[in-house]
């Protein structure tokens, strides 16, 4: 019986460590921008899309995860999907291709 209750504290302690670290939007922008040279202002070296050059971007916010997509000049082939867990993205697809 014991044995169960401490289970139950472990799931909620989870739980609650997984709601109040899910990425925000703007950490998926920062994400974009620091790891795949997206979302930037100007064209550079280290950044191969700007602003102007993302067609969509999905982003589904939910209690203890969320996703996010990104398509590039509206291609369905040129996108990247992500999972926010944990503060931290885990790419589910990516089809990124330079301009």
């Amino acid at each position: 019986m014991k044995k169960r209750r401490y289970i139950y504290l472990f799931i909620a302690f989870l739980l609650v460590v997984t709601a109040s670290t899910t990425p925000s939007s703007k950490d998926y922008t920062n994400y974009l921008h620091k790891e795949h040279g997206l979302n930037c202002e100007a064209i550079s070296d280290k950044c191969i899309h700007t602003k102007l050059d993302m067609e969509s971007d999905a982003v589904h916010s939910l209690p203890f995860f969320m996703t996010a997509t990104t398509t590039i000049f509206g291609d369905e082939n040129n996108k990247i999907r992500v999972l926010g867990i944990f503060n931290h993205f885990f790419v589910i697809e990516n089809n990124l291709k330079a301009q």
